[in-house]
């Protein structure tokens, strides 16, 4: 905000991987998670949140879904990888999570359309602004329909800038967005406090 920053094309904005391990460790930590667990990485993009997954203990399947891969070398970390558009994309089998940084300007439709592709009790698990809690159209209707679990709020704003070790934020403030599905009570606020790794 006011950096003097182009938009990025397609909103792609490179999570940081300590971010992303520190976010999975903690819904590990929270959250009782199937022993064989499906996932699905909605935006996978350069597949920082794929490598994240892999530091949950339990038996996993990953894919990986968006436009255009940033990487290919990182499909490694996935079970598969889709080149198409995640809000058109439907399954032959329900998920146990669906995961990642979703495009803020779609941020509502991608988690509408994460709760098609649920199996009963699954978990969205998203990096967005934490001003996405504000709006009178997603308090009347979105959180209404589909109230938050959690709400990580992030200690240290995340870089998506990071050149070397100079980590430049924005103004902006960000949380991990935890839903589950079937979930009709009143959202915890909790903080996810993370840190860059001191080689970077």
């Amino acid at each position: 905000m006011k950096s003097g920053r182009e938009r990025s094309p397609r909103d792609f904005y490179e999570t940081p991987i300590e971010l992303a391990i520190k976010a999975m460790d903690r819904l590990y930590e929270d959250e009782n998670l199937p022993i064989d667990l499906r996932g699905l990485d909605a935006g996978c993009g350069n597949g920082i949140w794929g490598v994240a997954s892999t530091i949950l203990p339990v038996n996993k399947v990953i894919d990986g879904i968006d436009i255009e891969l940033q990487d290919i070398v990182t499909c490694a970390f996935y079970s598969s990888v889709i080149t198409g558009n995640f809000l058109e994309y439907k399954s032959d089998y329900a998920y146990d999570i669906v995961f990642g940084n979703p495009p803020y300007s779609l941020a509502e439709e991608f988690i509408r359309h994460s709760f098609t592709l649920l199996k009963e009790g699954g978990y969205i698990y998203f990096l967005l602004r934490l001003s996405f809690l504000e709006g009178i159209d997603r308090g009347k209707y979105l959180f209404k329909n589909y109230p938050p679990k959690r709400v990580y709020v992030c200690s240290r704003r995340p870089s998506f800038f990071s050149t070397g070790n100079r980590h430049t934020t924005d103004t902006l403030a960000y949380a991990m967005f935890l839903w589950q599905e079937g979930y009709e009570d009143r959202p915890e606020i909790d903080f996810l406090d993370w840190e860059y790794e001191k080689w970077k």
